[in-house]
């Protein structure tokens, strides 16, 4: 599955397939378990890691972190990880897989299961899917680190916007979609996102600085935060059966170690 393209990548081109930015500053209570889930995705040497150290190297933020890295890194495929997050087993081979069946695919995107403190999932979010109002009423969903794009688009289309802090990859997908850019649904789940304390966006302690910058964008980019659009959208979710996957997957993956997903 994808390892035509793994074993080309290792034997006859320098750089690796996949670049994989984690950015990091200050405590770093989960990043060895981040690490460990690169590592157990079997690529080898065609996955390169590259570790943005705000501690060392200064930045203004997450987002100017990500830019900087994204200029480091020599892969065809880029993507991120934050430091408390995890990719889950097998995501790249199925990232692989994809590559394989598609020509031409720029971008990827998969869904997401969000894990506790220890790692155990808690709920999931299976929408990352194109739908026809997405980069003209709605702005884009789909989590960050379970975005995998090449490199020439990156390059192409530009980064993240270094003045944002919070929704810095929602306003990135939006205007590469207005760009006329359009993601290809993994159909499967590919980021850990853990829920602590710590996590900028979690705990309520940011919300509305959250939701303000939201609005910000979406009126810069001029799509809907709320209202008829935003209705459809998850009416959209029925029809599809994003909605009823996502419940049966909550059911069925919730109190499992991440570990165990996709294995």
């Amino acid at each position: 599955m994808g390892m035509d393209v793994l074993e080309k990548v290792k034997e006859s081109v320098k750089y690796p397939l996949f670049s994989c930015v984690i950015p990091v500053k200050g405590e770093k209570p989960f990043f060895r378990d981040a690490l460990s889930s690169l590592e157990s995705q079997g690529m080898g040497d065609a996955l390169e890691v590259v570790v943005q150290d705000g501690d060392v190297e200064q930045d203004s933020g997450q987002s100017d972190a990500l830019n900087k890295g994204f200029a480091k890194a020599k892969g065809e495929w880029l993507f991120w990880l934050n430091a408390d997050d995890v990719l889950l087993p097998g995501a790249l081979k199925k990232v692989l897989d994809r590559i394989n069946r598609i020509d031409r695919i720029n971008w990827i995107a998969g869904d997401t299961v969000y894990l506790d403190e220890k790692g155990i999932v808690k709920d999931v979010r299976c929408d990352a899917r194109w739908r026809p109002w997405f980069g003209k009423k709605l702005s884009v969903w789909t989590g960050g680190p379970s975005a995998f794009f090449r490199r020439e688009l990156w390059e192409r289309r530009g980064g993240f916007d270094a003045g944002l802090k919070y929704v810095m990859d929602i306003d990135l997908w939006t205007r590469w979609a207005k760009e006329g850019e359009r993601f290809v649904g993994l159909g499967d789940y590919a980021w850990g996102f853990r829920m602590h304390g710590g996590s900028k966006t979690m705990g309520g302690v940011n919300s509305a600085a959250q939701t303000a910058e939201r609005h910000a964008i979406d009126e810069k980019n001029g799509v809907a935060s709320f209202g008829f659009w935003r209705n459809m959208s998850r009416a959209a979710s029925l029809l599809d059966g994003s909605w009823a996957k996502r419940r049966r997957d909550s059911k069925s993956l919730r109190g499992k170690a991440y570990s165990e997903i996709g294995t």
